[in-house]
């Protein structure tokens, strides 16, 4: 019986020391504070960039076997500029829906920056009133650059010690097309709108913005 009353007591103990004490204890477990959870800070994330809408890749009509191809990208810079590489296509059949016989392309692709906003008026189609639409504008430019002609209808020729590009056509006919070497910078404003899954682009001519391209996303 000792024993046990020893053990009792030992543990008495323990729980006294373990609840703050004897007699003060209660005390102290009254005056302690209790912390209210903070909730967490949410960040919004940042908006996506003006111009990215426009990414992906789009093709307008075929136009008696011609088809110009455009992919379009953000910039890895962060700038929220596009970058834009064009392939024109000619197939072996007029609604371009044979393989691919030749593609013409560009060795630097084209930078598109952000220039604004604005309200314009444009007839997006050439039996359609002009319609009032916002654009975003963009200055677009081009580096010196060269010029490639490559596919399985082409073959390069020297002409007068002049390299050309000959294309074959299916009846055997054949078009030589010279190599111009390096091309000068070009620069120049326009615009994007977008109408559902399409894509129109606009230039600036004589102080008015004139539509360029009707694209529709792949």
């Amino acid at each position: 019986m000792k024993k046990v009353l020893a053990v009792l007591m030992v543990s008495s103990t323990v729980v006294l020391v373990g609840c703050g004490g004897g007699s003060g204890g209660n005390s102290g477990a009254d005056s302690a504070s209790v912390n209210a959870a903070v909730p967490p800070v949410v960040v919004a994330p940042p908006a996506p960039p003006a111009l990215a809408a426009y990414v992906g890749t789009w093709t307008p009509a075929c136009n008696h076997s011609y088809r110009q191809r455009l992919v379009v990208a953000l910039k890895s810079d962060g700038s929220g500029a596009l970058e834009m590489s064009t392939y024109d296509e000619t197939f072996s059949t007029p609604d371009c829906s044979g393989p691919v016989q030749f593609t013409e392309t560009t060795s630097e692709k084209i930078t598109a920056t952000p220039d604004g906003a604005g309200n314009i008026q444009l007839k997006l189609t050439a039996d359609s009133p002009a319609s009032d639409i916002r654009i975003d504008k963009v200055v677009s430019s081009l580096p010196a650059h060269t010029v490639q002609i490559t596919g399985p209808a082409v073959t390069t020729i020297m002409v007068d010690g002049k390299p050309y590009w000959r294309i074959t056509d299916g009846s055997g006919g054949t078009t030589d097309i010279p190599d111009t070497g390096l091309q000068k910078a070009v620069s120049g404003k326009g615009g994007f709108y977008l109408r559902g899954n399409e894509l129109f682009t606009v230039m600036e001519k004589d102080g008015a913005y004139v539509l360029d391209m009707r694209y529709v996303k792949q």
